[in-house]
């Protein structure tokens, strides 16, 4: 009896031990709109950041000549996230009716792939313009996926990538 007096004490001790410490994973870390503590306000600013950085490295591995830096520079400019957010405030999208919601978001849409399609002339410009290597490391470069910007979320992936790991300690 005594003998399992204790394993029932241990195994007690056990799960609420588990319960306590896992309970920073479920605290409330704000919704998808953003009000959060990660909100869209402080996350754009990151992102934008962390955009350049990217732009950075992918101009400094294509080595362009100073013929080619019009069109990089177009094709940067041409990005319908450069520096430019025109996310829904949230307390006038609040006013409207579901209706008028879903209308304002389908014309958001529409105004997002009318700047792609810019976006995309202004890529194949800039790509007409790249030697073969040049073109290669584009690829390589701007790729989504394992490397890219949306990549993974396991270690080794996402925008870091194994090639830009920190070292371990």
């Amino acid at each position: 009896m005594l003998k399992t007096n204790k394993m029932r004490l241990a195994a007690l001790l056990l799960g609420a031990s588990a319960a306590v410490l896992s309970a920073p994973s479920f605290a409330y870390r704000g919704d998808c709109m953003a009000d959060g503590q990660m909100g869209a306000r402080q996350a754009d600013g990151r992102h934008a950041e962390r955009m350049k950085m990217h732009q950075q490295r992918v101009h400094d591995a294509l080595k362009l000549t100073p013929q080619q830096e019009p069109a990089w520079a177009k094709y940067q400019e041409s990005h319908p996230f450069a520096g430019k957010t025109n996310r829904p405030d949230p307390a006038e999208m609040a006013k409207l009716t579901a209706p008028e919601r879903a209308d304002r978001m389908l014309e958001m849409q529409k105004q997002h792939q009318d700047a792609m399609s810019k976006h995309v002339v202004a890529m194949k410009d800039f790509y007409a313009q790249l030697t073969p290597e040049q073109k290669k490391t584009f690829d390589e470069q701007t790729q989504m996926g394992k490397r890219g910007m949306r990549g993974g979320r396991g270690p080794g992936s996402g925008p870091r990538g194994p090639a830009n790991m920190p070292p371990a300690n």
